[in-house]
């Protein structure tokens, strides 16, 4: 899925605090990775718990639950959360290794944590069996 390289240390716009990580399940961390209008920093594969980690700069993660309020994200439960700071040995296989042109400083948060929120809920749809409910030509159930 990517390559397996150690980190090579904090780049400038990290020398004054770690970078934080938001955590997505591996199904939207991909979707969100293949869209072309956002903007990621560094990813982290966990294989282990199939999670992706998107690194953002420090402080970001405790930004999270105020962003998926103030987005209108707050009531809906998402597998989205926040590691704060990342420790990035714990990575084990970098998708987008940390490069100085691909670095946290380059992440528009906002649009980040919007899209992340979305392919979330997408995968969340998706699983519950949404899709199969739409192929057959039968609605969800309202209330």
């Amino acid at each position: 899925m990517g390559l397996t390289i150690p980190y090579p240390g904090p780049g400038p716009e990290d020398s004054r605090r770690p970078p934080d990580a938001l955590v997505l399940e591996a199904g939207a961390g991909g979707a969100l990775l293949r869209r072309r209008d956002v903007r990621t920093g560094p990813v982290a594969y966990d294989p282990g718990r199939r999670r992706m980690h998107l690194l953002v700069p420090g402080g970001g993660g405790e930004e999270l639950p105020g962003l998926l309020e103030w987005l209108e994200w707050g009531g809906v439960e998402l597998e989205l959360t926040a590691r704060t700071p990342y420790d990035s040995r714990e990575a084990a296989v970098w998708v987008r290794p940390p490069e100085p042109e691909c670095g946290t400083d380059r992440v528009d948060l906002v649009r980040l944590v919007s899209a992340a929120a979305t392919e979330c809920h997408r995968a969340r749809l998706l699983r519950s069996g949404w899709a199969r409910s739409r192929r057959t030509g039968q609605p969800l159930a309202f209330s």
